[in-house]
C-alpha cells in the first residue's frame, strides 16, 4: 500500500502543500481551522514526516514572551490583545516575567532561548539593543514599548508626545501648578518619554518647571499615594496632576479625597493608558489612551511575519485624551487655603 504523502494530507484537509509545508515548518500564520484540519488528516492517513522518520519528535512552535510583570493593567491589555491572534496561529507563547530586574531579564531570555523559541517579543525591556543581540543572536525580535532608536523592530506610542497632550490639556482648562507623577524603574523609558512631554508642555506656556512638583509615582498606587501625601503635608500648592499611568492617578485620587481635597473641584486628575478600572472609578478618570488591545493583536502577526522572513506592516500607534469626571477648570483658589 503507498505510504500517504504530504500532496495526500493537503486534499484531504482541503488546503495547498505549501499550507502544508508551513505547518510542518512553523513558517507562517496558519488559521486556527486550517491547524485543525491538517492535524486530523495527518491522523486519519496515518502521515509521517521525515523529522518523526528520523526519530526526531516535531518541534512545538513557541515564541517567548518576555514581561516586567502580571500586576499590570498595561501588560493585562495588550496580552489580552494577543490571545485571540495566537489562538488562530500554530503557535504557543512562553511567557516569563523580569519584575523590573534587568540581570534576571536576561536569565530569563537565556531561559527562553534554551527551550527552541523560534522568536522573542520582549515588553518594556530593560536591556539596551546591544545587550539583546549578545543574547539572541540572528533570532526575530519584537519590541513593545519602551525601546528607544532600536533597530528592531517596534510597537509603541510616541510617548513624548503622550506627556505633551496630557499637560496641554490641562493648561488649555488654566492649571498652572501641575504635579507630575513618575516611574523610576530601571529601564522605563516610558515614562522618561512622559516626562519629557509633560517639561515641554510647561516650556511652550511659559510655565516654570518646578522640580517640587516631580515625584516617583512608581506607576503604582502606593507610591503615588504618598508623594500626593508629602505635598499635601507641607502645604504645597498644586491644581492638577499628571500621573504617568492609570493606577498612579488612581492612588492620587483616593489620597485626595481622604484629606478633604475635592476631585476634580480643587484639584484636577489626569492618567496614562486608559485601562478598564479608569471608566468606572469615582471619578471616572479623564486619561490618555493607549492602544494597547490593539499592540497586543499587531504583536502576533508581525513575529510570525519576522519568523517566516516577511516584509512586516504596521500603522502608527494613536494617542488620545479621553475626557471623563477628574479633570476641571482651574480652581480660583488652592486647595491649602481650605485646610
Amino acid at each position: 500500500m503507498k505510504k500517504p504523502t504530504a500532496t495526500d494530507v493537503a486534499k484531504l484537509a482541503n488546503v495547498s502543500v505549501s499550507t502544508v509545508s508551513r505547518y510542518f515548518n512553523r513558517s507562517a500564520y496558519l488559521a486556527e481551522d486550517k491547524i485543525v484540519a491538517i492535524e486530523e488528516a495527518i491522523e486519519s492517513l496515518g502521515f509521517i514526516s521525515k523529522a518523526s522518520m528520523n526519530g526526531r519528535k516535531h518541534k512545538e512552535k513557541l515564541i517567548g514572551l518576555v514581561i516586567p510583570t502580571f500586576d499590570s493593567s498595561f501588560i493585562s491589555m495588550v496580552l489580552a490583545g494577543m490571545e485571540p491572534a495566537i489562538q488562530n496561529s500554530a503557535y504557543r507563547l512562553l511567557i516569563e516575567t523580569t519584575h523590573w530586574e534587568k540581570e534576571r531579564e536576561k536569565r530569563v531570555i537565556q531561559k527562553i532561548l534554551s527551550q527552541g523559541v523560534d522568536g522573542l517579543i520582549l515588553t518594556v525591556s530593560s536591556l539596551f539593543e546591544e545587550e539583546v543581540r549578545s543574547l539572541v543572536g540572528d533570532l526575530p525580535v519584537l519590541i513593545l514599548a519602551g525601546a528607544e532608536d532600536s533597530s528592531y523592530p517596534c510597537l509603541r506610542v510616541d510617548n513624548v508626545m503622550g506627556g505633551k497632550l496630557a499637560t496641554d490639556y490641562l493648561i488649555s482648562l488654566g492649571h498652572q501648578k501641575i504635579v507630575h507623577l513618575y516611574s523610576d524603574e530601571i529601564g522605563n523609558r516610558d515614562s522618561i518619554g512622559r516626562m519629557e512631554g509633560y517639561k515641554a508642555s510647561l516650556n511652550s506656556a511659559g510655565i516654570d518647571i518646578d522640580e517640587n512638583l516631580i515625584l516617583n509615582g512608581g506607576y503604582r498606587a502606593s507610591l503615588s499615594s504618598r508623594a500626593i501625601q508629602s505635598l499635601i503635608d507641607q502645604k504645597v500648592p498644586f491644581t492638577a496632576v499628571f500621573a504617568a499611568n492609570d493606577l498612579s492617578a488612581l492612588g492620587a485620587i483616593q489620597t485626595l479625597l481622604k484629606n478633604g481635597i475635592r476631585v476634580p473641584e480643587q484639584v484636577s486628575v489626569i492618567g496614562f493608558d486608559d485601562c478598564p478600572v479608569a471608566s468606572t472609578f469615582s471619578p471616572k478618570l479623564t486619561t490618555v489612551r493607549q492602544p494597547l488591545h490593539e499592540m497586543g493583536k499587531t504583536a502576533i502577526p508581525t513575529m510570525l511575519d519576522l519568523i517566516s522572513d516577511r516584509e512586516i506592516h504596521f500603522g502608527p500607534l494613536e494617542l488620545k485624551v479621553v475626557t471623563r469626571d477628574s479633570t476641571s477648570s482651574a480652581p480660583i483658589y488652592y486647595w491649602v487655603e481650605t485646610l
